[in-house]
């Protein structure tokens, strides 16, 4: 019991320290700053490099991975609360790039980047998607050709999130004469290197203080632009989205419980007639309903922080499926907060319109639901002995009851 009373107490430091770095960051940045960066489409570097300067992105990952969870899911609503923007930003520094070098990072030089990282001093991103196709990461078409100086990398990226702001881009491109379809592999490539060429930005419906863009390339690297082994990216770019998605799925948690909040407050003071809405079984059936998905979603993401905690890995299906209801779940909680907040929901005045567009991102980044859903599903799709075992025999008595006095 003291050692459970002892450690109980040490998390609970852990978590003030880690809440006291992320207002020590957030300090310099007001509510002005926020709209303006979101008049911008950007959220400029100074907010990642705050975060590094103050000890957020060391804190995170100081335990490990998994064993950095709760602080991933404080930071993400921590930010969204502010600006949903500067939580992607963030998300995509921590979970991507200071994730993918903390885990695969071997030679001088990607370990003096990861310290950068931490710090803040560079900042990065993470290209997958192309013009030609969207979550298949198997059908990719940027390509690597190994040369006796290093790489060539030839490609497209698109939708970027945080380009514009970024020193590096990690790049999935595929091998030269792969054995198989799955056969990728993952590039550093500094953003200011010659032969790279960014082409713009992407106006969005939501997500708008973080910019999305495309970057075009044709380029040598050196040999240890290549993070981990050749051939295997797809392998690291799947265990890296992982964390990514969890971290989705806080920030949607977030913007649903501001939502539902303010729909809650509004239910209150709006009347019609002589009476409250909320007095009107259709609006309090239809806000507890929105109450009671959320908490269910809010104790599922705990759950799996914990069981990722506890066994120190990331359990991929769960972790898919989470996101692929939180995303539905989320979208329908703001979706019913417009709606009860009237043509007031609808304008800029009130903030139900912003996060009504940007929630909507999150059954597209991170995967889209099909994708998810077929993740799923490829985890329900194997062999289950007893189950199986118990279906024959149902069908085997699966046969018509003989009556002796039957009589026509």
């Amino acid at each position: 019991m003291t050692w459970a009373v002892e450690q109980s107490t040490a998390e609970e430091d852990q978590a003030l320290e880690f809440r006291n770095q992320l207002e020590d960051a957030l300090a310099g940045f007001d509510a002005e700053d926020f709209e303006r960066w979101e008049r911008e489409g950007r959220t400029p570097r100074e907010l990642p490099a705050a975060l590094g300067r103050a000890g957020v992105f060391r804190h995170r990952w100081k335990d490990g991975a998994e064993e950095g969870l709760p602080r991933l899911v404080t930071m993400s609503q921590t930010l969204y609360r502010l600006s949903s923007g500067a939580a992607v930003v963030a998300m995509g520094q921590s979970e991507m790039f200071i994730g993918a070098l903390r885990w695969l990072a071997e030679t001088p030089y990607q370990l003096s980047l990861l310290e950068e990282a931490l710090d803040g001093r560079t900042i990065g991103c993470f290209g997958a998607t192309e013009p030609h196709g969207g979550s298949n990461l198997r059908g990719l078409r940027t390509t690597a050709y190994a040369d006796p100086d290093g790489w060539r990398l030839r490609g497209c990226k698109r939708y970027i999130s945080n380009v514009s702001q970024a020193d590096y881009i990690l790049v999935l491109a595929r091998p030269e004469n792969p054995a198989h379809v799955s056969d990728l592999s993952l590039f550093l490539v500094p953003l200011d290197h010659p032969g790279v060429s960014f082409d713009g930005v992407f106006d969005t419906v939501g997500l708008r203080s973080c910019d999305a863009g495309q970057v075009t390339f044709d380029v040598k690297l050196p040999p240890d632009a290549l993070l981990g082994k050749s051939g295997i990216g797809l392998l690291y770019a799947t265990h890296l989205l992982q964390f990514e998605r969890l971290a989705i799925c806080a920030q949607l948690a977030e913007a649903a419980e501001h939502a539902l909040h303010l729909a809650v407050a509004y239910a209150r003071r709006r009347t019609t007639g002589d009476a409250r809405i909320m007095d009107k079984q259709a609006i309090r059936h239809r806000l507890a309903t929105c109450r009671a998905e959320l908490w269910n979603v809010q104790g599922r993401l705990r759950e799996l922080v914990s069981m990722a905690e506890r066994d120190r890995r990331m359990p991929a299906h769960e972790i898919s499926a989470l996101k692929l209801t939180t995303g539905d779940i989320a979208c329908r909680i703001v979706d019913a907060a417009l709606q009860i907040f009237g043509a007031r929901g609808y304008t800029q005045n009130f903030p139900v319109e912003r996060l009504w567009r940007d929630v909507r991102l999150s059954r597209l980044g991170g995967g889209t639901d099909e994708v998810l859903a077929d993740l799923v599903a490829s985890g329900l799709d194997r062999r289950d002995p007893t189950t199986d075992s118990l279906l024959s025999d149902l069908e085997h008595l699966d046969v018509p009851r003989f009556i002796t006095d039957h009589t026509t």
